[in-house]
């Protein structure tokens, strides 16, 4: 879709009534006036848990992960920003029902979450990336540059890291964007973009694909990881004195034994598209 409009006030968000919206066309340029009682349902099932205000672009985010099929393979989406200093507006998952634990919140604001002293921000789920979740895309939102520090990540044994470090350098982890258990890694050098915007990073068993704004890496891992373990955000789950220097605006995790090459384009494509509408 394409033309999307700023939500005039006053809209009647009943079901298949979206006002004067414009929500453009389909790829047969057959106009869109609603969206589907499917992403209705999800959307108003968060903003109830959320305590969120209205947001037509949430809305028609999902909209676009269930006409893509996506919204089946997305274990977690959480939108990181709010007007408001509301742990609630970011501790949900937009699809399923994963949440945020903190025993320490971030900074909130309209671009997202940035560290406020020792953040403990960590997702709730379990990733087993030995079984369920050995078919896994990460997706990031980096709506500020980080210049240094963990953006994500956690272990299940020691030394045997999994990280996002957008900057390319944090505590024990220098010239290195991405780290997969061992030594398998995306270095800086080979991504030498502005470290802000969409990161989709998809890992299946032992093959990786990094997407970044006009860069794709394609790799071939030496092991597949079998860790279990819940990941932290804006830090490293063992680390506390490295955290992420940038500002994170949404994070998302989608896991399914058939996810493809083509839902990692669609969700790189997707994520890119809302980028600056959210």
């Amino acid at each position: 879709m394409s033309g999307v409009a700023i939500k005039v006030p006053n809209v009647n968000w009943s079901k298949n009534n979206l006002g004067t919206v414009d929500y453009g066309s389909d790829k047969n340029d057959n106009p869109l006036t609603t969206v589907s009682d499917k992403a209705y349902v999800i959307y108003e099932d968060y903003m109830d848990k959320s305590q969120r205000r209205d947001n037509q672009y949430l809305l028609l985010l999902i909209d676009d992960l269930i006409k893509a099929g996506l919204d089946q393979k997305c274990k977690a989406l959480f939108y990181l920003a709010s007007k408001y200093q509301n742990i609630n507006h970011i501790k949900y998952s937009l699809i399923g029902h994963d949440n945020l634990d903190s025993n320490s919140a971030p900074i909130i604001s309209v671009n997202g979450i940035e560290v406020n002293g020792n953040v403990s921000l960590f997702d709730h789920t379990q990733y087993d990336l030995g079984n369920t979740d050995s078919n896994l895309c990460l997706v990031f939102i980096m709506s500020k540059a980080s210049t240094g520090g963990f953006d994500w990540g956690g272990e299940q044994y020691k030394n045997h890291v999994h990280s996002f470090v957008s900057a390319g350098e944090a505590k024990w982890q220098t010239g290195v964007i991405f780290r997969w258990g061992g030594e398998d890694a995306i270095k800086k050098i080979a991504d030498q973009q502005e470290n802000d915007g969409v990161y989709v990073i998809h890992i299946n068993k032992k093959s990786l694909v990094y997407k970044h704004k006009n860069v794709t890496i394609n790799k071939q891992l030496s092991a597949q990881s079998m860790a279990k373990f819940c990941p932290r955000l804006m830090a490293y789950s063992t680390i506390n004195d490295s955290p992420s220097q940038g500002i994170m605006k949404l994070y998302a995790t989608f896991s399914r034994e058939d996810l493809t090459a083509s839902d990692i384009n669609k969700i790189h494509e997707i994520f890119t598209k809302y980028e600056h509408l959210l």
